[in-house]
């Protein structure tokens, strides 16, 4: 498993070309890496002119010559990021011709952040941003007929009774949900009296309306009864899980595997161009970091997923009180999640 960098004197040696903090969450090698706190993917490349250039143009080609370089190194570094625990960018680009036309794009818009000439030497470091365009390349994937490499989902029959939808959200209602939910965070939520009453609601309206409308009085309801604290963000404390692997699309599950983020819908949504998670060295820094406000709900992992080392898993308490917060799905959805790892 590669090692998180933190930018220590030793190491500020090598990566001194790039814009980088003390504190930042870094893979990389001295021809570049990946600032995951910052989002960033970037490369350096060196040039020099041949022998037999005119003085006067000495100094362009040599640029031009660390340009290629460093697009090059570019180019290798962004193949080789994890994606999710299955998938690297290179295996999207071996599966879709469009990925790997629109990666190559990115890359071609890459800025050039440094700009060097010295002793007839040229260096040039370029850098993307892993959102926008790049998580968009490569989220895209899960539209096509090969979603299975970023989600796990089986079959949905759209044609379930109505009796489906009363069993679900007699479940959902439980005063055992809410006792879970409770549990997860300090706050007194609604009494079985109140539960019951809602159910009798719900009974109600359950073969008056059509479906979509049913799902909106629900939504309503469930948005009338959450908890009345403003969540600003989603903070995953994941520090002492050495197995932990650093990924772009990174999943967070139950402990039994259920993905509550991110979501397929979240996938799809044109959100998604933001970058879907950060990372951070220290949980105090983090809970400050205006990427999730001042008030993120702070969770600890408890592990990850099997074999699948990008994927940690949180308490089912935990995930039930996540899933059916509308406040905190608000922040997902806008990618207002961090993960704390362990330097």
């Amino acid at each position: 498993m590669v090692k998180y960098l933190i930018v220590t004197s030793l190491i500020s040696l090598m990566l001194s070309s790039f814009c980088v903090s003390a504190e930042d969450v870094i893979q990389g090698s001295d021809t570049g890496g990946i600032n995951w706190s910052k989002g960033t993917i970037f490369a350096s490349g060196y040039g020099v002119a041949s022998d037999n250039t005119p003085n006067r143009k000495k100094r362009l080609m040599a640029r031009r010559a660390a340009q290629v370089d460093a697009y090059r190194n570019l180019a290798e570094i962004i193949s080789g990021v994890q994606v999710s625990s299955e998938t690297t960018v290179l295996d999207l680009e071996a599966t879709s011709d469009i990925i790997r036309t629109k990666l190559n794009a990115v890359i071609r818009g890459a800025l050039v952040t440094k700009d060097i000439y010295q002793n007839e030497i040229a260096q040039v470091v370029v850098e993307v941003k892993m959102d926008g365009s790049f998580i968009e390349s490569i989220s895209q994937h899960t539209t096509g007929n090969n979603s299975s490499m970023l989600i796990e989902s089986g079959p949905v029959n759209t044609e379930l009774p109505s009796k489906y939808y009363l069993e679900q959200l007699t479940s959902l209602f439980s005063p055992n949900n809410w006792q879970l939910m409770s549990n997860a965070h300090a706050a007194t939520l609604p009494v079985a009296e109140t539960t019951v009453s809602l159910l009798r609601e719900i009974k109600t309206k359950l073969d008056k309306l059509p479906k979509e409308e049913l799902l909106k009085y629900v939504e309503a309801k469930i948005d009338s009864l959450q908890n009345t604290s403003n969540f600003s963000g989603l903070l995953i404390d994941a520090q002492g899980i050495d197995q932990f692997e650093l990924a772009t699309l990174p999943r967070i599950r139950t402990q039994n595997g259920e993905i509550i983020y991110p979501t397929k819908e979240m996938l799809n949504s044109i959100t998604i161009r933001k970058r879907p998670v950060s990372y951070d060295l220290d949980l105090r820094d983090a809970i400050n970091n205006r990427r999730i406000g001042y008030t993120p709900y702070v969770v600890k992992a408890i592990g990850t997923y099997k074999s699948k080392n990008s994927d940690l898993v949180v308490a089912d308490d935990v995930a039930l009180f996540i899933k059916n917060n509308l406040d905190i799905a608000k922040t997902m959805d806008k990618g207002r999640v961090m993960i704390v790892v362990s330097p």
